[in-house]
């Protein structure tokens, strides 16, 4: 089994944005959740989308399964916020991303280590 990501680098707060759905005008609703130790890497990579386009990461956001909270579903809010026509967000220090892909990330024993969270 793995120890979870060094405290010492889980530094950051962000708030979580969920389409909830989407208002009369077509413009989307958010549920929010706040989100405390995960750490925000930067990066340029550049991943295939489903529809097979690049896509310019900004971001790399790292969420621990023991010390991040609290513990939310990540996927499955990407996944909702997508079914409701809309997508989901981060903010972080007053900046915000839009999530592109979620990655859970297994230990050695196959349980849950912890969640990459692509952002651009």
């Amino acid at each position: 089994m793995l120890r979870p990501i060094p405290g010492r680098i889980l530094r950051s707060v962000v708030t979580v944005k969920v389409c909830s759905g989407v208002d009369l005008y077509q413009n989307q609703t958010y549920d929010s959740y706040t989100v405390n130790k995960v750490h925000l890497q930067p990066t340029k990579a550049i991943i295939k989308s489903k529809d097979n386009t690049d896509l310019q990461l900004t971001s790399i956001l790292f969420v621990d399964r023991k010390l991040s909270t609290p513990v939310i579903d990540w996927a499955g809010l990407l996944e909702s916020a997508h079914n409701k026509g809309g997508d989901m967000r981060i903010v972080c220090k007053g900046r915000e991303y839009t999530v592109r892909y979620v990655d859970e990330l297994m230990d050695d024993t196959d349980s849950l280590h912890h969640w990459e969270v692509g952002l651009s």
